[in-house]
């Protein structure tokens, strides 16, 4: 290889963080929620605040014009095969700008606006388009770390460290993958933390956030063309190694695609794309692990790195970003998990609503949604005996992205969550996806510890989806509906005529068995 060292080393370097930003577009969105907020205060005339806001805005702007610019002059260098010191040179000033529009953004005058908002009626725009904003707000940490990390790295300063991978995988999907797959999959991609042994890992954290961003990213791409998805992430110690996979029900692919992705190159000359996996392996090998692909096509794709571990070693405590240190993160390692009901308590009042049309109200939702899209949003679970004991629901707003974590702030991990969206027809169907946290849902449920399974689970999701079906069409809603399942065949491994005709009518699952039947 051509870039192991030296110059062209420093010019793949650089290639491979500039790959992985993808940033532009979340610059973008903030800086039109900020517009939208300037509008707000200027509407509402709350005039103090607007004249400061946007004379910051007007840096905003100028900075975002350097960082297009920046790519723009990186771009034309390396597509027109400029010397090695020409691709390095407009790469720096690319990383630097993309630094200074972070550093702008997330300066808590910037990134905490929460009380600016507060001067606000809560139907105004800016105020309900905050989670989508949250949301920029978060991948922007995940960029700022990056880089951050990046620059002190080259400088020499960025020390090799020993962290738990469980840990490290959870803090950062949370804090910072989660926000990109809900952004740019219409939130129908659904990331899974399943099985995440502890296993304490030697190396550069911020190459290792790096390389599992890629595996991620690759299966939410993979999910592109599915109206509904899972991408699960495990990790489990096997000996010496540990074992970390992600795993997307996409398309697959073939056999030589996998060769490809798996292949050294010779030079990254003229590239800028497909870079990921040339970082993935690289880092992989810094690591003195492996990587594997498992795919098959029209079936997915399950991409795993096995790292050396070691038994017993404490990890190096993590210190907090800059994002932390503001609040604009959760820091996961120093929250309390939140709790949900426990036997003998009762249901949430709030979301227990008598006599309701549940499938009337979510056909409602979506025939005034004011969205590009009209859509709506719900969560709701039936008990075995039939009643439904949650239903939460809302439209899909013209300027707010909302997600199942506003809808139902405590439950949203415990429950079936749904969606109706338009299809490529511009007809409404139904989207049903499995609860979050399998031991929310039990505790939700009430399972007793010695009753939880991987067998009663799946035997209760299947049923509580038969159940929504016919509580669904009782109350209002077509029973010609098309549906989308996420896990089907999981759920339903006994009707593989369902696989085969995606969607299928809401009726079809109604008239399915449950277990005690």
């Amino acid at each position: 290889m051509d870039y192991a060292e030296g110059l062209k080393k420093d010019v793949a370097e650089i290639k491979f963080l500039i790959h992985d930003l993808r940033v532009e577009w979340f610059f973008s969105e903030v800086i039109h929620y900020h517009v939208t907020l300037d509008t707000d205060l200027e509407i509402h005339g709350v005039d103090q605040a607007q004249v400061l806001h946007h004379a910051d805005l007007d840096e905003l702007r100028d900075q975002a014009a350097d960082v297009r610019r920046s790519f723009r002059d990186y771009s034309t260098a390396v597509t027109s095969r400029s010397p090695d010191t020409t691709v390095l040179t407009a790469g720096k000033r690319l990383v630097q700008a993309a630094f200074d529009m972070c550093e702008l953004v997330l300066n808590p005058l910037w990134g905490r606006s929460d009380r600016v908002l507060s001067l606000l009626p809560p139907e105004s725009r800016s105020v309900r388009s905050r989670s989508h904003y949250m949301n920029c707000i978060r991948w922007i940490c995940g960029i700022h770390y990056r880089l951050d990390h990046f620059l002190a790295e080259q400088e020499g300063r960025d020390p090799y460290e020993e962290f738990d991978v469980s840990e490290d995988i959870t803090d950062f999907t949370r804090n910072v993958i989660y926000g990109y797959a809900v952004e740019k999959s219409a939130a129908r991609v659904e990331l899974r933390l399943d099985r995440l042994d502890r296993a304490v890992v030697r190396g550069r954290r911020h190459r290792f956030r790096r390389m599992f961003f890629n595996l991620v990213m690759n299966a939410v791409d993979a999910l592109a063309g599915k109206n509904v998805g899972t991408v699960n992430i495990t990790a489990v110690v096997e000996g010496e190694e540990v074992a970390i996979s992600v795993k997307d029900d996409g398309s697959g692919m073939p056999e030589e695609k996998i060769a490809q992705l798996l292949t050294e190159r010779a030079s990254l000359d003229g590239e800028l794309h497909s870079l990921g996996f040339v970082f993935v392996r690289q880092t992989a090998r810094e690591f003195g692990g492996s990587v594997e692909i498992v795919s098959e096509v029209g079936e997915g794709t399950t991409t795993t790195v096995r790292l050396p571990h070691l038994p017993g070693a404490t990890p190096t405590p993590r210190k907090p970003t800059n994002c932390e240190k503001l609040g604009l993160l959760q820091d996961t390692d120093a929250q309390p998990v939140k709790r949900l009901r426990r036997p003998g308590e009762p249901s949430p009042k709030a979301v227990q609503e008598k006599g309701v049309s549940w499938g009337a109200a979510i056909l409602e939702d979506y025939r005034i949604s004011d969205a590009p899209s009209p859509g709506c949003i719900f969560a709701i679970a039936v008990t075995e005996d039939d009643k439904v004991e949650l239903f939460t629901h809302k439209p899909y707003e013209r300027l707010w992205n909302i997600t199942h974590e506003d809808l139902s702030p405590m439950l949203f991990e415990a429950t079936v969550r749904g969606r109706l969206e338009e299809d490529e027809e511009k007809q409404p169907v139904l989207v049903l996806k499995a609860p979050q946290s399998v031991r929310e849902y039990f505790e939700l449920k009430e399972v007793a510890e010695s009753e939880r399974t991987a067998a009663t689970h799946i035997r209760m999701i299947h049923d509580e989806y038969i159940r929504i079906a016919r509580r669904l069409i009782a109350s209002g809603m077509d029973e010609g509906m098309g549906v989308y399942l996420t896990d089907l065949g999981k759920h339903f491994p006994d009707r593989p005529e369902l696989l085969e005709k995606e969607p299928f009518a809401l009726a079809v699952l109604a008239g399915l068995r449950v277990s005690n039947e």
